[in-house]
């Protein structure tokens, strides 16, 4: 009986411990995705604000793929990219035509105010838009850091 009580309290606190740790890989603050530019494989990087509560992945009719990461208070940071193909991997192409699709789709780079007073931000890096919508004006240093974050790297 007491080895039985012993094994239950271990397998519950084995379960605990497993639940917890899914739930801090799920709230990471870091990003990394393959992508191919040309014939070259890169990867993008970028920290991300924490907190996060969902995330949301969207392609539309002309192959811009944006990528959202949801927060309780509503805001919202986003990477978007027009991709040329999905298979092996995101393929991009860093052209003025794909630059004024992704403009279209997500929105021109610019900082701004919501008529509610919260900020949004669309920032051009490399072939990507990255910005944020919805962001209480305190916390807009945080998204800003993480546009400023992104990298491309060679893979």
């Amino acid at each position: 009986m007491f080895k039985q009580t012993i094994f239950r309290s271990l397998l519950l606190f084995a379960t605990i411990a497993a639940g917890s740790s899914c739930r801090t890989a799920m709230q990471t603050d870091k990003v990394e995705y393959a992508f191919a530019e040309g014939y070259d494989n890169r990867k993008l990087v970028l920290t991300i604000p924490k907190g996060y509560e969902s995330e949301t992945h969207f392609r539309d009719d002309a192959g811009v793929l944006v990528r959202t990461f949801h927060y309780k208070n509503g805001a919202e940071f986003f990477i978007a990219c027009k991709d040329k193909e999905l298979s092996p991997v995101i393929s991009v192409e860093r052209t003025e035509a794909t630059t004024q699709e992704l403009k279209k789709s997500v929105g021109e780079e610019g900082t701004g105010k919501n008529a509610n007073g919260t900020s949004w931000r669309r920032s051009l890096r490399d072939c990507f838009i990255v910005g944020y919508d919805f962001v209480d004006p305190r916390e807009a240093k945080a998204f800003d850091e993480a546009i400023q974050s992104l990298k491309v790297r060679r893979s």
